[in-house]
């Protein structure tokens, strides 16, 4: 005799199955428990004939999955050609004879069993636990034992194409089973709820459409499980400096690199419900914990993605190895940008700008825009300004204690930032963004991009600096990228897109009051993006990787599919 199913082994007493060599009964001990399973007649229109008489018999002994018997569990053995949607209610009942409950040691036992195939199902009501054992048979003559453990129940969310309407209806079945429940559509999945632990093959019904069903289906028990047509992609990103680039003199760790897929021959459709996951690979060939990464770009027409990793060791011999998997949960990192890397402010713009997200792990700074408008950046989207248009730092004007970050520096402390701009037009003074009185980002004509800190001094009120980038690389309608550091007023690294800037700060007597006003971006006509604020002090090969990976041309790294 043997038994099939689709289940692998289980805890508690594994998937036991026990064959009496005797015809008419069987005797065996679970957990202590004696059961005798003798032999009794059955009704003659369901199975014809007792196990004497050629029939076979089914019996066990259940328990739950903290070991306790299945006091009274309803159980049900299924015959192989059950139609649970059949046109008559009465075609839809089982017969007596196929239904029965436990006791109170979780015992269970037919006295007849559908010749063929059958499942095996049961339900207890107190503790909401089942079990689906599906693809059993008998020979004839020889009395059947399954012992198993109830299990709690899963979700089941199976990926939907776009035409589905949010909170559609419907309901979906398992072939061979009295398994029936309604479903939805959420979130473009539909959603499947109180299934037993199993592998299923599922059909389902939708309002006005034609049925359709999924094999091999895994649930697992008290587990959400997100199923679909398996789609997986494996991508390579080499971590080699482009072509030309000295190797780095510092070790770069916590890394935040912008990894962008525009050539990769994904379907789009496909990726918009899964998840994706990162892992740095060492020259040897040793593989990294996983990595934190979030997804902030996605254009389903366009096929382009863009992605933000942390990586921890930035070791111009590894790699980045990026790894997609429809059949599991989506998940967001928000540590890419750490607070503990003094990450303040992190807008990227491309979540759109009512308002704009702020992309640091705490996300304390949401923007608000007045006037700004969506446009293309230098990673993913950016945000256009004309000369009166802002976007302002919500809640950013004083010191929150609780917050453990804020945007207010007395100059005292360390302070960087990092911004793309394209101004539209350089024949006028403009303003990028400033913090009144605090700091502040400007563009003047003879002086190209200027950075003014107001730093308070024990001689007087506040002594204010402004250090000059020249005019050089900067051009009317192109991208730049402006990076500032400041450690001390005397160590401070300046860089106009890969060009450090090597000038001294010229200082400006100042007998005014610190504002407590908003950060705010505006002042300006053109695009900005990946703006990034902090209280720290990042070094050449920090500012000089952040330009090389996230300048408009050239992508690096480099993504290729494996």
């Amino acid at each position: 005799m043997s038994v099939e199913t689709s289940r692998g082994l289980r805890s508690f007493f594994g998937r036991i199955r026990s064959f009496a060599v005797a015809p008419v009964f069987s005797v065996f001990a679970v957990g202590g428990a004696l059961s005798i399973l003798a032999a009794c007649s059955s009704d003659s229109h369901v199975a014809g004939n007792s196990a004497e008489t050629g029939s076979p018999e089914l019996a066990g002994i259940l328990v739950l999955d903290g070991g306790k018997p299945a006091v009274h569990a309803r159980v049900q053995c299924v015959p192989g050609d059950y139609n649970i949607i059949a046109a008559s209610e009465a075609e839809r009942v089982l017969p007596s004879a196929f239904e029965t409950e436990t006791d109170e040691n979780g015992n269970y036992e037919f006295d007849s069993i559908p010749s063929g195939s059958f499942t095996l199902e049961a339900f207890h009501q107190e503790s909401g636990q089942m079990l689906l054992v599906q693809n059993l048979s008998a020979e004839q003559d020889e009395p059947l034992t399954v012992n198993d453990t109830l299990q709690g129940p899963g979700t089941v969310k199976l990926l939907v194409s776009g035409e589905f309407r949010e909170n559609q209806s419907g309901e979906a079945i398992v072939i061979g089973t009295t398994i029936r429940r309604r479903v939805s559509v959420q979130n473009g999945k539909i959603v499947v709820d109180s299934l037993p632990a199993d592998t299923l093959e599922l059909m389902v019904y939708m309002d006005g459409m034609s049925p359709f069903g999924f094999k091999d289906v895994s649930v697992k028990p008290e587990e959400t499980t997100v199923w679909g047509d398996s789609v997986t992609y494996t991508m390579k990103a080499p971590l080699a400096l482009p072509e030309g680039i000295d190797s780095l003199g510092t070790v770069v760790s916590d890394f935040p690199l912008a990894i962008r897929l525009t050539e990769i021959a994904f379907d789009s459709a496909e990726v918009v419900n899964g998840r994706w996951e990162a892992v740095r690979i060492s020259q040897d060939g040793n593989r990294s914990k996983k990595l934190p990464i979030a997804q902030t770009y996605f254009d389903a027409s366009a096929k382009e993605a863009v992605f933000w990793v942390s990586v921890d060791s930035l070791n111009v011999f590894d790699s980045l190895e990026i790894h997609f998997d429809n059949t599991m949960d989506p998940a967001y990192a928000k540590d890419v940008f750490p607070t503990n890397r003094s990450y303040s402010l992190v807008w990227h713009f491309d979540s759109g700008l009512a308002p704009v997200d702020d992309g640091a792990e705490k996300g304390y700074f949401e923007g608000l825009p007045t006037g700004a408008v969506a446009a293309d950046g230098v990673v993913g989207k950016g945000a256009k300004l004309e000369e009166g248009d802002v976007i302002v730092a919500e809640n950013s004007s004083a010191a929150d204690s609780s917050r453990k970050v804020n945007l207010n520096y007395d100059g005292s402390e360390y302070f960087c930032f990092s911004v793309w701009v394209k101004l539209e037009s350089l024949e006028a003074e403009q303003t990028i963004f400033k913090k009144s009185k605090e700091y502040a980002l400007r563009y003047v004509p003879e002086k190209g991009f200027v950075v003014d800190l107001w730093v308070p001094d024990s001689s007087s009120d506040s002594v204010k600096y402004a250090w000059s980038s020249g005019t050089s690389d900067i051009k009317a309608g192109e991208w730049v990228y402006v990076a500032f550091s400041r450690h001390t007023i005397s160590q401070s690294n300046f860089y106009v897109n890969d060009r450090k800037i090597e000038t001294e700060p010229e200082q400006i007597a100042w007998t005014g009051v610190r504002d407590t006003a908003d950060f705010e971006v505006g002042g300006f006509t053109g695009t900005i993006d990946e703006l990034m604020l902090g209280s720290c002090y990042r070094d050449d090969d920090w500012t000089r990787l952040t330009y090389l990976n996230q300048r408009p041309e050239n992508y690096w790294p480099i993504v290729t599919a494996e």
